[in-house]
């Protein structure tokens, strides 16, 4: 119903809201975060990098527009994040050969060395954040988030 809480114990008689669920939810992202940009900045790339550097492994021909969504900043920003990953040799920029207007990106073997990297780093920084739950509990996490991201693009039904 409209107004309604959602009652989730935490600790002993606390119950959490609808409130308390998303902020813990912004907690833990902004934790995530921080270590993925502490562990990331160590092989000298940012986690903006690292997902534009991931984006174009797989589609070359990947828009500029689109990597900006992957990579959760404004175009604008992206077109200074691939001049950055351009001018640091891990990434090559040239015309398409058949489509000119199309702009190809492609990871050098560095890119390609930054990426395997960028991938352990995400992947330890994962580990540590699920270290306290079990698999099955990690599982359960991951699809009750799936849910919630999904309720929120979902139109709503009391408009």
């Amino acid at each position: 119903m409209k107004g309604d809480r959602i009652a989730i114990g935490i600790t002993g008689d606390e119950e959490a809201t609808e409130g308390a669920v998303g902020e813990r939810a912004e907690i833990t992202q902004h934790r995530l975060r921080q270590h993925l940009d502490a562990e990331l900045g160590r092989l000298g790339i940012t986690a903006p990098q690292n997902a534009v550097l991931f984006a174009v492994v797989g589609n070359p021909r990947i828009s500029n527009a689109e990597l900006a969504r992957v990579a959760f900043v404004t175009p604008q920003t992206m077109q200074a994040i691939l001049v950055n990953l351009e001018r640091a040799g891990l990434i090559v920029r040239s015309p398409h050969p058949e489509h000119g207007r199309v702009i190809m990106t492609e990871p050098t073997t560095a890119g390609q060395e930054a990426i395997a990297d960028g991938a352990k780093a995400a992947d330890a920084v994962q580990r540590r954040m699920l270290s306290k739950l079990s698999t099955e509990e990690a599982r359960l996490l991951c699809e009750l988030l799936k849910r919630c991201a999904a309720a929120l693009d979902d139109e709503p039904s009391d408009r």
